[in-house]
């Protein structure tokens, strides 16, 4: 739950302007194959109209049509790019649980790629991985991604599952393969550039092998390695030519795929310059508009509704699918007209996007009244009631220092992850450990720092250049370094009789500072499982008794590893005694969140829930350091006559 602790502090999951295409497609289907009586709230009211009355004729077959809307199956007019595989993860997660099934399924996921990565392939310890994770969380957009309705954080869940498959294949059981496997499958069927980047990982990891085998290091799992990523490449392109293949079925037309690669040569200059140069000779249909061009941003190229600077959204539907057809060929003439410039707009575009990262996309209260407008129109009532009551509309003055840190953070470890890629075959030289995984460390950094680029390339060269791309997996440099750093110190500092890696680094830090920083992580679980059970129904009183028991798990395993000394009982005893004093600890920090929940603080039950932890946590310590993890006495009997 920790994973999605901005969702939680927010009061709901966040959206972005995209998030309700994702949504209302599978809803569109499953209506209009079983009728209206399975209409949501996320049903619009023309697909209802349509289901009823079937025999309709669709305004778009009139010659003197105006354009369609950009997405209307009932116009035909649909739009590609919005995955039905995601879509339906959201679908799932509206009907059972207003949409928060769907974020904590992301957020699990986290959590298990980084237990397989950080513990499994690694070899970390479990306060290690926690460690990470928490750093993590709180250091990185992650969790604002995780939290979000949105395909985006598939991105970085691939790299890390290809980096597990590539690098640690021979360390998983058969059991993580296949959910590995799994997950980055479905990463794949997420979105378009999710397959494009597996890909292009696949000839990363075909390359580095060839420099490998060569040095007589290549896994003799190669095979077995290459033909899992093939099968899932394959299988990620069968879903998207599926998807078309089930709409035209469903609907009758295919998909529309937008002139992204068009839009994007036009704004960089070449294609416009191809345009000038040649529209008498190669008449596209894009040379139709040729006097709205130069143009400064493709987005208006492709979506503005302004007929003075837009182009694919205010086509009729014959046009879209013409400048859809021949974007292919647009794109190799102007490759062949203007080699140089296509290259140099494409490097300038891929470094802008690889700077470039911000949170304005979740952060709806950023957009102007009409974009506003125009997404209240598009979500339920009962969504929008709540949004525009959550902490992330209403507090719009975090965004600029929360992204000002995690550009800082993202800069910092990129330039560390690539430094020490770079480096590695020097410091890899100087290290006398024998228990390093050292190839399997070296995948890990290529595969990660090229992840970084090839993301940037991709979203900035091939689309378009937004700070969301970037910032969905700029998480990956800081949490591979981390775990690369705690193995390199893991590997130097072990010795056969020292104490636990994660122990040595806590008994550095005082045990009182020790104990307060675990009871932070058990007031976050507290806090995070309260906010969540409460969301789902219960009252109050009754969903901190059940965030009390999670926070008390999760504190006494802590507690045992990290700040006290082993008691030398038996583990049940001193679970025993540790229920003991957490009972009464709790039970003081109980009755005084009651006594203010129901009193001064009925409006606020969190902030009751600090006071109350506070008043515990001193209970607590001297409570465990007396009674839970006491040293327990040997008692020698006095030989008699002594």
């Amino acid at each position: 739950m920790a994973s999605v602790w901005v969702a939680l502090i927010n009061g709901q999951p966040l959206f972005m302007t995209d998030s309700t295409a994702y949504v209302r497609g599978p809803d569109f289907a499953v209506v209009y194959e079983f009728g209206s009586k399975f209409a949501t709230t996320w049903t619009q009211k023309r697909t209802i109209e349509g289901v009823q009355n079937p025999e309709r004729k669709d305004e778009s077959e009139s010659p003197s049509a105006a354009a369609p809307r950009l997405n209307s199956p009932f116009d035909k007019a649909i739009i590609a790019g919005r995955s039905i595989f995601y879509g339906s993860l959201l679908y799932l997660g509206h009907l059972t649980s207003h949409l928060w099934l769907s974020i904590l399924l992301q957020g699990l996921i986290f959590v298990y790629l980084s237990y397989t990565f950080l513990i499994t392939c690694m070899g970390l310890s479990i306060l290690t991985f926690v460690g990470i994770d928490i750093a993590v969380l709180a250091l990185t957009p992650l969790s604002f991604y995780i939290s979000t309705v949105m395909p985006d954080v598939f991105a970085s869940f691939l790299i890390v599952a290809t980096i597990i498959l590539i690098a640690f294949w021979d360390s998983l059981r058969l059991r993580d393969r296949i959910l590995v496997s799994a997950i980055l499958l479905y990463a794949t069927l997420a979105h378009t550039s999710h397959l494009i980047l597996l890909i292009c990982l696949v000839c990363v990891f075909l390359g580095m092998t060839l420099l490998v085998k060569g040095r007589a290091f290549a896994s003799n799992s190669f095979a077995k390695q290459l033909a899992t990523l093939l099968v899932i490449a394959v299988i990620g392109g069968v879903g998207t030519v599926g998807f078309s293949y089930g709409t035209k079925f469903l609907t009758g037309t295919y998909p529309i795929q937008p002139p992204f690669l068009m839009a994007r040569l036009i704004v960089d200059g070449p294609g416009y310059k191809f345009l000038r140069d040649n529209c008498a000779t190669k008449p596209y249909v894009v040379c139709r508009y040729l006097d709205r061009f130069p143009i400064s941003n493709e987005l208006f190229f492709l979506w503005s509704l302004d007929p003075k600077e837009g182009v694919f959204a205010v086509a009729d539907l014959a046009t879209r699918n013409a400048l859809s057809s021949e974007q292919a060929s647009f794109v190799l003439d102007v490759i062949r007209y203007d080699p140089a410039g296509v290259v140099i707009s494409a490097a300038k575009n891929t470094l802008d996007q690889f700077t470039s990262l911000g949170l304005r996309e979740v952060f709806l209260s950023t957009l102007d009244q009409g974009q506003l407008q125009d997404f209240k129109d598009k979500i339920p009532a009962s969504y929008l009631n709540d949004l525009l009551r959550t902490r992330i509309f209403t507090a719009e003055w975090v965004r600029i220092p929360t992204e000002l840190g995690f550009t800082l953070i993202y800069y910092l470890s990129t330039i560390g992850l690539l430094l020490l890629w770079i480096f590695w075959p020097i410091f890899l030289a100087r290290l006398r450990e024998d228990n390093l995984p050292r190839t399997q460390m070296f995948y890990t950094l290529t595969i990660a720092a090229t992840a970084i680029v090839l993301n940037a390339m991709i979203c900035g060269a091939l689309s378009g250049i937004a700070p969301r791309y970037q910032t969905r997996i700029s998480w990956i440099p800081l949490f591979v370094l981390l775990a690369v750093v705690a193995r390199l110190l893991k590997s130097h500092w072990s010795v056969e009789h020292d104490p636990e890696f994660a122990r040595q680094l806590a008994e550095r830090i005082p045990r009182s500072l020790r104990f307060i920083g675990i009871g932070s992580i058990g007031l976050a679980t507290d806090l995070s499982a309260f906010t969540l059970i409460a969301a789902l129904g219960p009252h109050a009183l009754v969903a901190r008794l059940g965030s009390v028991a999670i926070a008390t798990m999760v504190t006494w395993r802590l507690n045992r590893a990290l700040t006290f000394d082993p008691s030398g009982r038996r583990q049940r005893e001193e679970a025993m005694r540790y229920a003991f004093v957490t009972a009464i600890a709790q039970g003081t920090s109980y009755a005084i969140f009651a006594a203010l929940i129901l009193t001064v603080l009925s409006t606020r039950p969190q902030i009751a829930i600090m006071i109350g932890a506070a008043i515990g946590a001193v209970l607590s310590y001297n409570g465990h350091r007396l009674l839970s993890f006491a040293p327990k006495a040997i008692y020698s009997p006095t030989p008699s006559g002594s």
